[in-house]
């Protein structure tokens, strides 16, 4: 009856659009609940429900489906996979040792029920390291974010640009690393030591002075409070350190510290909020010469949260806060205050059939910056604000557990009292990740 679950997601109807997606869960759903004995209508709700994120939803068929036939080693195994997913690795374990115990086990499922069994026992290690790797290519229709014209102002007089500083298209190659280590103290606080690394850079084909390099380190403990009154709350005090280059030359290292609050407000409602201070210091180079007037203190506020408003909708809101001041150049001290939202979109595969959803997520954010006074070499007269509004809609397409395919479009507008910092930019990127 059983061919697997990833075989019988192959051939179940896909849907033709991602509106077709609640629907068919819908119904699928409705028939379970008349028909909750039949093994066929069971597994497929089950898969239904993995392919648009429903993960609770496909471990609750399955599980009944081996109440009712114990003896089904496939389903043990999605079991074991839908749980890994999940985060229970100890409940994983049980069920792909329960896979691996049957003696008739076709080759593989075997092969797959092992694989999972040995990140399982990594997870499981009080040490466990993770990341994500991203190679991708990108156009900009304004790769080096420069004024749509050379009309600019200087020390309060109309000049001119020159002609290599204009906004100008150009396509690159961006790439990217993150990796995690998280040290699990084996407390009954959850508390952990965790520790982030992160790489990123671009290289342009035409406009190397758009090249941009970044490496930063974030470190610190974090634990559970309020244990026994809500049901999860944790604070994460950490240490950071970073540095930037752009045209391949060093723009600023900075240091500092923050807080991370990571509170499950609701059953479907988590809120993520962090506080840091950071101290950056920009050295004078060739490319820069006065870049030193940039040095101070970065303070950051920002607020995010997740609502899971249906197995296949999840919203987003975010607010941040940031206030620079520097050492000596008043011009360059600022406020910076921001909003934002979206919403991610999964539903079924509708090409590659490999049972994972694909995703839409698009999000929109609005940026205000006010400046303490005027720039003398600007304007000394004009006090500089300026607004921003991003926009970014992404299609996420999964190949397996691990490998993920993306497509992206943005929008940058950004809009200032004066024209030497107006411009704006269209992007489009594609690329693939992977996570290990």
């Amino acid at each position: 009856m059983l061919a697997g679950f990833a075989n019988a997601q192959t051939n179940t109807p896909t849907p033709t659009a991602p509106i077709d997606a609640k629907r068919e869960y819908d119904a699928a759903f409705e028939e379970m609940m008349k028909q909750p004995a039949n093994l066929d209508v069971l597994f497929r709700f089950a898969t239904i429900a993995s392919q648009t994120g429903d993960l609770e939803g496909a471990v609750s068929a399955l599980e009944r489906m081996l109440l009712i036939s114990p003896d089904l080693p496939r389903v043990r195994l999605e079991l074991g996979v839908l749980y890994y997913r999940l985060g229970s690795f100890e409940v994983a374990r049980t069920y792909l040792e329960g896979a691996l115990k049957s003696p008739n086990l076709p080759p593989d499922v075997r092969k797959r029920a092992e694989e999972f069994m040995t990140q399982v026992v990594n997870q499981e290690r009080p040490s466990q390291f993770s990341g994500e790797a991203f190679f991708g290519w990108r156009y900009q229709s304004n790769a080096n974010l420069g004024p749509a014209t050379s009309s600019v102002m200087l020390f309060g007089q109309a000049a001119n640009l020159n002609q290599q500083a204009v906004g100008a298209s150009d396509w690159g190659v961006v790439g990217s690393l993150q990796l995690r280590h998280t040290y699990d103290f084996g407390r009954q606080d959850r508390s952990a030591l965790e520790t982030l690394f992160t790489a990123y850079a671009n290289r342009q084909f035409t406009l190397s002075t758009a090249n941009v390099s970044l490496l930063d380190l974030t470190s610190g403990p974090r634990f559970q409070i309020f244990s026994g009154t809500f049901q999860d709350v944790t604070l994460k005090p950490f240490a950071a350190v970073g540095a930037i280059w752009v045209n391949d030359t060093p723009y600023y290292a900075s240091y500092g510290a923050g807080l991370e609050g990571n509170a499950l407000l609701a059953d479907d409602l988590r809120n993520v909020t962090t506080f840091t201070w950071r101290k950056q210091d920009y050295p004078n180079t060739w490319y820069l010469p006065t870049n030193n007037l940039l040095t101070g203190t970065l303070f950051t506020l920002n607020t995010s949260f997740q609502y899971q408003l249906t197995n296949i909708i999840t919203l987003y809101a975010n607010g941040s806060g940031q206030r620079y001041e520097t050492v000596q150049t008043a011009s360059q001290n600022y406020m910076l205050l921001g909003v934002g939202g979206g919403m991610a979109f999964r539903f079924p595969d509708p090409l590659l059939r490999t049972g994972l959803p694909w995703s839409i997520n698009l999000s929109v954010n609005e940026q205000w910056w006010t400046y303490d006074a005027p720039d003398p070499t600007v304007s000394p007269t004009i006090m500089r604000y300026q607004s921003d509004t991003i926009l970014n809609l992404v299609l996420s397409v999964p190949f397996d557990d691990l490998t993920t395919f993306s497509v992206s479009g943005g929008r940058f507008v950004r809009a200032a009292t004066l024209p030497n910092y107006a411009f704006e930019n269209n992007s489009f990127m594609f690329g693939i990740s992977r996570r290990f």
